[in-house]
């Protein structure tokens, strides 16, 4: 099976889009990784690392006795991530480019973590059963996954800008093979890759009000999703001009006095068995 487009990009722009969607969830991934047992001192394998966000977030967790490794097939991602790193004099973090379901890596480790990663696997069940194997005995596996729903959102946000802002994204995915109901299937994914019954932590992100980051945010990940949403003759002419689509947003938010919610991110961990 071949894996589901990455319907983003890997330009410069998603690049920097990635970081700012890493501050935009950082609260809840963070709540998630302590709940799932992410502690000082371990030595942790970061899946789908990208630019670096989640790895810099759990080398806090761990602290300068533990270890971070993060793995992710965009060798240019992985050069900015490095960069970073080095900016910020993290000496616990280190990145490999390859992906995790073939390659040897520095194992065994503490817990194995990735978000937003399992999606874009065309088996995700698979995929958990291999990255499993770089996991010690009664280590950690911990993968938060989020769901997107076009008619709930139009349910949600009604005949607006908004509303047909999420429904493009959320086409374009479909149309990419995005798994888009992935939180749902987390569940199940762990039991069949047998991993046995997960604990999971669900939550989502809302806000609003002037300049409230979720309104950039969106607008910048329909910007990401632009090309691929041409490629597939999805229309987005009716949403103007994206250079403007954040001012926009937030001037529609200001006027029908309407907040935005994120989609549900469901996180699912287990001690290992073997």
């Amino acid at each position: 099976m071949t894996d589901p487009t990455y319907a983003l990009g890997r330009s410069d722009e998603e690049h920097a889009r990635l970081t700012e969607q890493a501050n935009f969830l950082r609260p809840l991934t963070e709540r998630f990784f302590r709940e799932a047992g992410i502690a000082p001192g371990m030595k942790v394998l970061d899946v789908g690392s990208g630019v670096g966000d989640v790895a810099f977030l759990l080398a806090e967790l761990v602290g300068r006795d533990g270890k971070v490794v993060g793995v992710d097939i965009d060798g240019g991602a992985l050069e900015k991530a490095r960069k970073r790193a080095g900016q910020l004099e993290l000496r616990n973090v280190e990145f490999v480019q390859g992906d995790v379901r073939t390659m040897t890596l520095p194992g065994p480790f503490d817990a194995a973590v990735g978000r937003l990663v399992l999606l874009y696997c065309a088996d995700p069940v698979a995929a958990l059963a291999r990255i499993s194997t770089h996991v010690r005995p009664k280590g950690i596996v911990a993968f938060q996954e989020m769901d997107l729903n076009e008619m709930a959102a139009r349910a949600t946000y009604g005949d607006s800008l908004l509303a047909s802002v999420v429904a493009t994204i959320y086409r374009t995915f479909a149309a990419a093979g995005v798994r888009t109901n992935m939180s749902s299937g987390l569940r199940h994914a762990f039991v069949e890759a047998g991993l046995g019954e997960p604990e999971l932590l669900g939550e989502f992100v809302v806000g609003g009000g002037p300049g409230y980051a979720g309104y950039s945010w969106l607008a910048n990940t329909l910007r990401s999703v632009a090309p691929m949403a041409r490629k597939f003759e999805i229309p987005l002419e009716p949403l103007g001009d994206l250079d403007t689509l954040t001012q926009r947003l937030l001037s529609e938010a200001a006027d029908t006095k309407r907040d935005f919610w994120s989609p549900q991110y469901v996180g699912a961990f287990v001690r290992t068995n073997s």
